[in-house]
């Protein structure tokens, strides 16, 4: 029987990992009461996944590819400006 992880399995997924961790800070961020940032962070990650899904071909995206390359692009790239717009959009609060 085949072993389950593999080093080629564990590199395909170096790109989610990747964004998976940005997603982690920008919610450390969100913890933290800073959410605007966080929120922000996490629209970068979403941007960052758009951009690695784009480039990269499906055997290399790992689970970053859902449905066809177009698609998830395109949902990666509508979260990104969605969470950066809602994150710049609202101001701070007057101290």
């Amino acid at each position: 029987m085949a072993p389950l992880v593999t080093p080629q399995r564990l590199i395909a997924q170096v790109p989610y990992i990747a964004v998976g961790l940005v997603v982690a800070a920008g919610l450390t961020l969100v913890i933290f009461e800073y959410w605007r940032r966080g929120v922000v962070t996490i629209g970068a990650a979403m941007g960052m996944a758009g951009l690695l899904r784009l480039l990269l071909p499906a055997r290399r995206a790992g689970l970053l590819s859902v449905r066809s390359r177009g698609f998830d692009v395109a949902a990666y790239i509508f979260l990104a400006v969605a969470l950066i717009g809602i994150g710049v959009a609202i101001p701070a609060p007057a101290l």
